[in-house]
């Protein structure tokens, strides 16, 4: 039978803690009282509420702008909702002290978000492995996986997968692609947008049984010659070779 408590710590401990996880929040916060309080020592109430609309007005129509907030944000929130999943959640994630694995930090990556956290004394990563499918609902996303670090076991990171960019109906361009093309000297095209012909199929004729026995691969093979049939070329690159 195991017990969990919750563990004793001093208010200064308490205090760093708190901090430590809203400390995008409470910097965020203070940020947005200094700068109106020097807008409206400095210029008039029209002025400030017209910078600050601005401001947001700005975040919300330019596409790099908002994909940088928004990819900060969710980040925050991951922090905070893997927490109480991890707080909550019916698989055991904290030691018998009920200290939780400590988050060191999370960073936006193309199909989410990716949590790194560092595993306490009486906890593995096995236990946070049987927890992902609570993860994925707790923070509004896909799926979750897990990735270990091979040389330090102690460390691991929760990718929190949002999205996935295959879906997407257009062709996704290859870096290799551009690359080959610049060493080429040639001009680079994206991967996907040149059309691919297929080979071309000659039907056989159809012979009626007259008691010779035809020899159908020398046919098939008088009747495809190489000279006929077409070249494949993707990126300037014949590939008729490989296909058959």
């Amino acid at each position: 039978m195991e017990v969990w408590r919750t563990p004793k710590q001093s208010w200064p401990a308490a205090l760093i803690g708190m901090l430590i996880r809203w400390r995008a929040e409470i910097a965020l916060t203070a940020a947005t009282v200094v700068t109106l309080v020097w807008f409206q020592s400095e210029t008039s109430t029209v002025v400030m509420w017209l910078t600050v609309g601005g401001t947001v007005a700005f975040v919300a129509v330019v596409p790099p702008a908002r994909r940088f907030v928004l990819a900060r944000f969710w980040c925050v929130v991951d922090r905070h909702r893997l927490r109480t999943c991890l707080r909550m959640a019916k698989v055991r994630t904290m030691n018998l002290d009920g200290s939780l694995p400590f988050m060191l930090w999370a960073r936006p990556t193309k199909t989410g978000e990716r949590v790194w956290m560092w595993t306490r004394a009486g906890s593995s990563a096995e236990e946070l492995e049987h927890v992902l499918g609570s993860i994925a609902p707790a923070c509004f996303a896909r799926s979750a996986r897990l990735h270990r670090v091979r040389s330090l076991s102690t460390l691991v990171a929760v990718e929190i997968v949002r999205r996935d960019p295959l879906d997407k109906p257009q062709p996704i361009a290859s870096p290799l692609a551009r690359l080959s093309a610049r060493m080429r000297g040639q001009q680079a095209t994206p991967e996907g947008v040149e059309p691919i012909s297929a080979a071309t199929v000659t039907p056989l004729p159809i012979r009626k049984n007259t008691g010779t026995t035809a020899k159908p691969a020398k046919a098939a093979k008088k009747s495809t010659p190489d000279a006929a049939r077409p070249s494949v070329v993707v990126n300037g690159e014949d590939l008729s070779d490989y296909i058959d």
